[in-house]
């Protein structure tokens, strides 16, 4: 009895702290939306796309020097998949891809396109 207590203690210790949350604050619902915030800093209109669960999303164009809002349906986020960034000239010139980044519902991307596209970045905000 005594050595089945000393593997079910630290078992259910580990499976408390492994369900805890980050931030110590309330875990949005499920259906809580992304959000994409899309700053532009390059010096042609940028088409934005996001690529998950098998699909791609084109999420609009943003101009020169402009912010564009966006939100990314949940069924794009599908099941803790990862998702990329996509931001594109117009006109078809070079290309930035993020890499994969995996979200959860409720959380705020801020992409800062630059004027160099391979120094955009995207990241997730705290």
């Amino acid at each position: 009895m005594l050595s089945g207590l000393r593997i079910l203690v630290p078992a259910v210790l580990l499976t408390v702290s492994a369900c805890a949350h980050r931030g110590g604050g309330e875990v949005p619902p499920a259906s809580s939306p992304v959000h994409v915030e899309v700053t532009n800093h390059y010096g042609l209109p940028m088409e934005v796309s996001v690529t998950g669960a098998g699909s791609t999303l084109r999420l609009g164009i943003v101009h020169p020097h402009m912010v564009g809002s966006f939100v990314i349906p949940q069924a794009l986020l599908g099941g803790g998949s990862a998702v990329e960034f996509r931001a594109q000239p117009s006109a078809r010139g070079p290309l930035f891809r993020s890499g994969e980044i995996l979200l959860a519902p409720g959380e705020v991307v801020d992409f800062v396109i630059t004027p160099v596209l391979f120094n955009s970045t995207v990241t997730i905000r705290p």
